[in-house]
């Protein structure tokens, strides 16, 4: 049966958008992972409450503004969008901050057990957080920008794509070209790698792995806020978010490579395309479709794509 190449092109822009998504939540965790040696748990629940943030950013401002119709309608909602994205990703930094001064630091060296149960009931606690203040129904900020959020010159060539999937392509794509040079080009970034790689020896040339580590997990957690609300506008905010992206952030970071970056990137736009073609061929397939590609990845290479952070950053 041939294969209709519009719908080709939906799908696979909806995959590359989904991988972007997967990222941003899975780079978080992965940077986490890679330089503390702590596997968050609670990093799922960091990513809705970024949403509930920007739902709450959202809300206030549309409703203080008197939406425009046509290209200015559009150009507002998106400017909305990606600053309340920015502002949910900055308050979910000091949570993060504090999380990992206070509490995680006096975990570290100890077995890996008590981190588990520590950022599961974190997990737990985070998310009556979020039940205490927006409530236990489902949310979703107002749709008074759907009729006009597409894109003129698709619909002429007869495809219907949304203008703020896009968006979200292109804003990953900075991100991920932002974490890149930050680790690969700035002074903070490589002595965060030299960390990961030697704690020791980063210590002993005078590196302060308390400030190191306090940064690196404000990041994951600017990360997993930023990556929730920048998603928000195209879905719900609700106490059941957090579960889903946590385990598909796992699923990416084993693909990719325990703690490598670049494999979390290229093992979330895998994950991403590869799940998307399969549902539009089968969509029970949904739910399978990522744990079929890392079963089918690691048995081919069983370290993931790119090793760790140490080996391949």
């Amino acid at each position: 049966m041939p294969v209709d190449l519009s719908n080709l092109l939906v799908h696979t822009l909806n995959g590359v958008q989904y991988g972007f998504i997967l990222f941003l939540i899975a780079s978080g965790l992965t940077v986490i992972l890679g330089i503390l040696d702590v596997l968050n748990l609670a990093h799922g629940e960091l990513f809705a409450f970024g949403a509930y943030v920007a739902f709450s950013v959202f809300g206030y401002v549309t409703g203080a503004i008197a939406p425009p119709s046509g290209a200015g309608g559009l150009a507002l909602f998106l400017a909305v969008s990606l600053g309340a994205a920015v502002l949910a990703a900055l308050a979910v930094v000091p949570l993060g901050a504090a999380i990992e001064a206070v509490f995680l630091r006096r975990l570290y060296g100890r077995d890996e057990v008590y981190q588990l149960v520590f950022t599961f009931g974190l997990l737990l606690i985070i998310k009556d957080l979020n039940k205490l203040i927006w409530g236990p129904t489902p949310v979703r900020v107002q749709s008074v920008y759907s009729g006009i959020n597409r894109i003129p010159v698709a619909e002429l060539v007869g495809l219907n794509f949304p203008t703020y999937k896009l968006v979200i392509i292109g804003v990953g794509a900075v991100v991920v070209a932002g974490l890149f040079w930050f680790f690969d080009r700035t002074k903070t970034g490589r002595l965060i790698r030299a960390t990961a790689i030697d704690r020791e020896m980063a210590t002993a040339i005078g590196v302060s792995t308390d400030r190191t580590f306090t940064l690196v997990f404000a990041l994951g957690a600017f990360l997993a806020g930023f990556a929730g609300a920048i998603a928000l506008p195209q879905s719900t905010a609700n106490l059941a978010m957090g579960a889903n992206p946590l385990v598909l952030s796992f699923v990416v970071i084993v693909i990719g490579g325990l703690g490598s970056l670049r494999g979390a990137f290229v093992a979330a736009l895998l994950v991403g395309v590869l799940s998307r073609w399969a549902v539009w061929q089968y969509p029970p397939a949904e739910l399978a479709a990522p744990f079929a590609i890392m079963i089918l990845v690691l048995l081919v290479k069983p370290d993931g794509l790119f090793g760790t952070w140490g080996e391949t950053a």
